[in-house]
């Protein structure tokens, strides 16, 4: 008898089927790291603020995590010593990135279903990507979480297309990652999904901005962040 494979309400192979459990298993457990850590959080005052800090957890390709605090770099010392972490595994969200690669992922939300296979696909080559699905929860301050990604990143990338062009919170996402790379604290690259480069405005044309369907994540010729 054929044994038939369904995950979400719909068949699949027998290999994303256990791709699947795979990353529910996987997910349970930083849900379960991240409760543990959010629980001895509660009970250290960041020294800079006198305030609780949170503790964010996030996954980085398959098997492994990145640690951060929503507080002062003393206060992920503190969070250090007493989950017994090596010096510098745990970072404060305004310390330096230290060496990782982190991509700032903008887009509109009308572009969700084309921006999620590239930050899926950047996660899983081992690179940190902040796509608000991952990052934003519920209560929290969507410019704050944003200002904290964009002050992190070591690469901005834009989703281009003929939507995103034309909401005005991806231009102030654009602006800021512009300021990063004027600064020379990240690489600016924007990638272009059904749009002509004549369409970018004059600024824009002068940015490396190559068309999604040049590449694909995974590909030869898919932007390198590197």
């Amino acid at each position: 008898m054929a044994i038939t494979f369904q995950r979400n309400g719909r068949s699949v192979s027998s290999r994303k089927f256990f791709d699947g459990l795979k990353d529910d298993v996987i997910e349970m457990a930083i849900a379960a790291v991240a409760e543990d850590m959010h629980g001895k959080a509660a009970a250290i005052v960041d020294p800079e603020t006198g305030k609780h800090a949170a503790v964010m957890v996030r996954r980085i390709g398959n098997n492994r995590l990145s640690i951060h605090a929503d507080g002062s770099p003393a206060f992920a010392r503190m969070l250090e010593d007493r989950l017994k972490l090596e010096d510098g595994e745990m970072r404060g969200i305004r310390e330096p990135a230290a060496g990782t690669r982190l991509v700032y992922l903008a887009h509109a939300t009308d572009d969700k279903a084309i921006a999620k296979p590239i930050a899926e696909g950047l996660r899983a080559r081992g690179i940190e990507v902040w796509f608000d699905d991952w990052e934003i929860g519920i209560g929290d301050s969507l410019r704050q979480r944003m200002e904290q990604g964009l002050g992190d990143c070591t690469n901005f990338l834009v989703l281009l297309t003929p939507r995103s062009i034309t909401r005005p919170w991806v231009a102030e996402e654009i602006d800021a990652g512009l300021m990063r790379a004027v600064e020379g604290s990240a690489r600016f690259l924007g990638v272009r999904h059904e749009l002509e480069l004549n369409a970018l405005s004059p600024f824009m044309r002068t940015r490396k901005t190559p068309s999604l369907g040049e590449g694909r994540p995974g590909s030869t010729n898919w932007p390198t962040t590197s």
